[in-house]
């Protein structure tokens, strides 16, 4: 299918559909013409997003199916979804992250990007409960709170001694101590602790409720006290205020396993594999992704972690050049660290220049190169998963 026939199909789409809105249309055809400008914006949904990508780039019938698929229910590589199965939960979704967003945060543009790539998500769902259930905990691994339901999750509780230093706004030396002893509740709840060392008390309501604000894994975290007139005060970690974007709101984090298992089972890709790039040969890898590329209608989708870097790569030309060493992501107590903090599409063969590899690459709609040392690509490029997207 040529770009002018997929148009027409989306024109039909349009016709038949009135869940296809007008929007809709207009962006499916500027994605048809400029496959980089898909953009995952604000959700979690990179790995997804790269695939709805590719589609455009070298299969745009399956491009076309995945939209009839969503705004009407027919079956997408044989799994059979029904109407406004892929459709109406990704509105609610999207509904749900906009509320949630500070204001300039929230992106309409990209509403059917989303829609588009959440779709794939909830087809694994279809296909593979188990897998997908296996992604959400994996989403876990980035954010600890990334499955909780209720603005505030309970956590411990505090004796009412403590009120009259949480009503001077001061952490005492005792109310220090019982927030350290119970630290590992905390950490089991959040996959955080209280950094005492930079803990501010604000009083909320007077003698009843206060807020303890601190940082813990690069991030401000909040907890409410509430004194619930029973005894204990109660401690609940306050969700909304504690935690990235990046939750259960149309977002999903994707492990190589699970991006193998859409890629296989979903997506409907010729072939896939797994590579991960040693730190002592990283060449061998580099080698794997550029004869990937060199077949008809690649795709190599990379786990990347030092997110910070990638986020700032993204939104500045000058910060391209990664000279040092990759960044961990901030642990999360109880949990293994993630594959990778992001997932981005190698856009073309990576070259090695003055002992640094550079990489073409494309991410959050758009395309450049970054420099990275040879010492430190396996840091941040630890896993590829690579192949044909159709035969």
């Amino acid at each position: 299918m040529d770009i002018a026939q997929a148009k027409q199909a989306v024109s039909d789409l349009r016709a038949s559909r009135p869940e296809f809105e007008g929007p809709d249309e207009a962006r499916a055809k500027t994605l048809l013409d400029q496959p980089d400008k898909v953009n995952q914006g604000f959700y979690g949904t990179c790995g997804l997003t790269a695939i709805v990508r590719s589609y455009l780039q070298y299969d745009r019938d399956r491009f076309v199916e995945l939209l009839r698929a969503v705004y009407s229910g027919t079956d997408f590589n044989g799994i059979t979804s029904g109407p406004q199965v892929l459709l109406q939960h990704r509105l609610e979704q999207r509904d749900a992250k906009a509320a949630a967003q500070p204001q300039g945060g929230y992106v309409p543009l990209f509403n059917l990007d989303f829609v588009l790539a959440r779709a794939l998500g909830k087809l694994l769902k279809i296909r593979s409960p188990k897998m997908y259930e296996a992604q959400t905990l994996v989403s876990e691994e980035i954010a600890r709170l990334f499955n909780a339901k209720e603005p505030f999750l309970d956590a411990f509780t505090l004796d009412p001694e403590h009120i009259p230093t949480l009503n001077a706004a001061k952490l005492s030396p005792d109310l220090e101590f019982e927030l350290k002893i119970k630290g590992w509740r905390l950490g089991q709840v959040a996959g955080f602790v209280v950094d005492a060392s930079t803990a501010q008390i604000i009083p909320t309501v007077p003698n009843s409720e206060w807020q303890l604000k601190f940082q813990a894994g690069g991030r401000e975290r909040v907890l409410r006290i509430q004194d619930t007139k029973k005894g204990a005060l109660q401690v609940a970690v306050d969700v909304r205020n504690s935690e990235s974007a990046f939750r259960d709101q149309g977002d999903l984090g994707l492990d190589s396993d699970g991006l193998k298992s859409i890629m296989q089972n979903v997506a409907g890709a010729a072939n896939v594999t797994v590579t991960r790039v040693k730190a002592a040969t990283p060449q061998a890898a580099v080698d794997a992704v550029n004869t990937e590329l060199g077949r008809a209608k690649p795709y190599v989708y990379a786990f990347v972690r030092s997110f910070d870097d990638w986020a700032s790569a993204a939104n500045d030309a000058t910060k391209r050049s990664f000279a040092k060493a990759a960044t961990a992501p901030a642990p999360i107590w109880g949990r293994v660290e993630p594959e990778g903090e992001h997932i981005i599409a190698i856009d073309g063969p990576i070259r090695k220049e003055s002992g640094a590899y550079v990489l073409p690459v494309w991410t959050w709609g758009s395309a450049y190169e970054v420099r990275v040392q040879e010492a430190y690509l396996a840091g941040y490029l630890p896993v590829l998963v690579h192949g044909q997207i159709s035969a």
